[in-house]
C-alpha cells in the first residue's frame, strides 16, 4: 500500500492505525496536561520573589499556559477528526456492500 491507496487506487483506511495515531496524540495530550501543572503560578515561591521579576514571571507562566490550552484543543480536534474520518469511511463501505449485494 502506498500512503492512502491500495493498489488498485482504491482509498483506504487502516483502522488500526489511526487507533495507534489516536492513543499517541492522547499521550501527547495527557503529557500536555502534565506540563499545565507545573506552570501553576500559585506554584511559585511568591515569598522569595516579588516585584517586577514575579509578575513578569506570573506572565510568561500564563502565556506558556494558555500555548498548552491550545495544544490540547487541536488534541482532541485531531482525535475527534481522525475517528469522524473512520467512521464515515465505515458507513461508506456498508453503504457499497449493500449495493454490490443488491446487484447479483
Amino acid at each position: 500500500m502506498s500512503g492512502l491507496r491500495d493498489a488498485s487506487g482504491k482509498i483506504v483506511i487502516d483502522e488500526a492505525e489511526a487507533e495507534e495515531d489516536v492513543r499517541s496524540i492522547e499521550l501527547a495530550r495527557s503529557k500536555l496536561d502534565e506540563a499545565k501543572k507545573y506552570l501553576d503560578p500559585r506554584s511559585i515561591d511568591s515569598e522569595r520573589m516579588y516585584g517586577a521579576a514575579y509578575e513578569a514571571l506570573e506572565e510568561q507562566l500564563g502565556r506558556i499556559a494558555y500555548d498548552l490550552s491550545d495544544w490540547q484543543d487541536r488534541c482532541d480536534t485531531s482525535v475527534k477528526y481522525i475517528r469522524h474520518v473512520v467512521s464515515e469511511y465505515k458507513r461508506i463501505d456498508k453503504e457499497y456492500a449493500a449495493q454490490a449485494k443488491e446487484l447479483k
